[in-house]
């Protein structure tokens, strides 16, 4: 019998030891090198390995599969909000020699609130107390030759990023000053604009915000309508606005056509996932060929990862790629 309790104690100690050893887990014999560092956009790269790790995760360092975002949320910032249109002036007629200069901008603000309107007094009164940044200069015009066929010119296309604040409701404008008509000041005329696109731009995608067809232009003016007249601002069908003045006034008014409002953000696309080049069950990996698809430095990261149901060891290994346009 007791001969019989020795061998049990002893069989539980040899069990416990196998079990011990089937639980342990050994850090990862791994190491990664490359040939050269440098390679030309559109070829492979090459990485060799060394050692068989039970699974390889890789991170390119390209967006979206960045090491530096794998515990962390990564977020996109809006790079560019770009504008831009086509306009054009033509001539009303009438015995002014010239067209008036300086009648028509187009203006940006996060600082208008346009909701629960209670009159058109409220709405007149509440753009005109806003701040308002001018972008006009940024612009390419339609030329003044006060000719009634002048064509849509495009205006070019203009970051307005910087312009805009982040999170608050913002729009654009664009406003047409009439003065009285002279043959000192000139005689108003006749200003189009169609074509409207605001696109925002980020690493992640580039996404069209607003177009003239989606704007929902609204007019607004000081002045009442027997002195602008019923045409002062007409949206056709090919969602091409027009803006015009009489050509008898008596005093200098403004009418601005606003769009519907949009808001900016940044994105949180959350944690950057590695890629997993291999698993427990794959042979050992002693190669992996990437291709980058734009040039630029890269963080490169392999991570070997030996690991179990109750334990898990990794080392990482970095390198520094350089991919030349």
């Amino acid at each position: 019998m007791k001969n019989f309790k020795t061998y049990m104690a002893l069989l539980v100690v040899l069990l416990h030891a196998a079990c011990s050893k089937d639980l342990a887990v050994n850090e990862p014999e791994f190491n990664v090198s490359v040939t050269k560092t440098t390679v030309k956009l559109g070829n492979p790269i090459i990485f060799s390995m060394k050692g068989n790790p039970d699974m390889i995760t890789f991170y390119s360092g390209e967006f979206g599969n960045h090491y530096g975002y794998a515990n962390r949320d990564s977020i996109v910032a809006l790079s560019q909000l770009n504008l831009a249109f086509q306009n054009q002036v033509r001539s009303q007629g009438g015995t002014a020699p010239l067209c008036q200069a300086n009648q028509f901008s187009v203006m940006v603000t996060s600082d208008l609130d346009l909701n629960n309107l209670t009159s058109k007094a409220d709405s007149l009164q509440r753009i005109k107390t806003a701040t308002w940044t001018d972008l006009s200069s940024k612009f390419s015009w339609s030329p003044l030759t006060c000719t009634s066929t002048n064509p849509y010119i495009s205006s070019g296309t203009v970051n307005i990023v910087n312009e805009i604040r982040k999170n608050k409701q913002s729009y654009i404008a664009f406003c047409y000053t009439n003065r009285p008509n002279n043959n000192t000041v000139g005689k108003s005329s006749i200003w189009r604009f169609q074509a409207l696109t605001l696109t925002g731009v980020s690493p992640k995608e580039s996404q069209l915000l607003m177009s003239s067809a989606t704007a929902g232009w609204k007019s607004i003016y000081e002045g009442t309508v027997n002195e602008w007249g019923t045409n002062a601002f007409d949206l056709s069908s090919s969602s091409a606005v027009t803006m015009r003045g009489p050509l008898t006034v008596a005093n200098e008014y403004r009418q601005w056509c606003i769009s519907k409002p949009f808001i900016i953000t940044d994105t949180n696309i959350g944690r950057n996932p590695g890629v997993g080049i291999k698993t427990y069950r794959d042979v050992p990996l002693n190669t992996y060929s990437f291709t980058y698809k734009a040039a630029g430095i890269y963080e490169v990261v392999f991570i070997g990862i030996n690991a179990n149901s109750k334990d898990k060891k990794e080392v990482i290994r970095k390198l520094k790629i350089e991919v030349q346009p």
